[in-house]
């Protein structure tokens, strides 16, 4: 018997390489589902461990979408769930510029989790990685 997927997951594991170009994609589409009531889960993973910091999300603006710390905050504030990979999100912080560790460190909203939670994340969710 199959079980009833209890919302989505976006796994996003693209970081600034792209300019933010996944990641406002990824926080667009969560938006969207949480307004058409849907629930939504986002795990950041490898390189996407930077969005889980809060000193990198206003500078990212991708033509035709809002800035990406807009779309983070309404996710935020609708109840969305944000995973990290503990492991990268520990990289990350460590290759942070020391200025980055002043505006903050990572962002409240965001548990820091390993892959057995994505894991059961997975069982229980439909999922798209980005």
């Amino acid at each position: 018997m199959t079980k009833t997927p209890k919302g989505h997951l976006i796994v996003l594991t693209h970081g600034q390489e792209d300019g933010g170009s996944r990641a406002t994609l990824a926080f667009a589409l969560a938006v969207s589902l949480q307004a058409m009531g849907e629930e939504v889960v986002v795990f950041l993973h490898a390189q996407a461990a930077i969005w889980a910091f809060e000193s990198v999300l206003q500078s990212i603006h991708i033509p035709g979408f809002d800035r990406l710390d807009i779309y983070t905050k309404l996710f935020e504030e609708a109840g969305g769930q944000i995973y990290v990979c503990a492991s990268c999100a520990e990289e990350t912080q460590a290759a942070l510029p020391p200025q980055a560790h002043q505006v903050g460190g990572l962002r409240s909203c965001v548990t820091q989790a390993g892959l057995t939670k994505l894991a059961s994340l997975l069982i229980t969710h439909k999922a798209v990685s980005l």
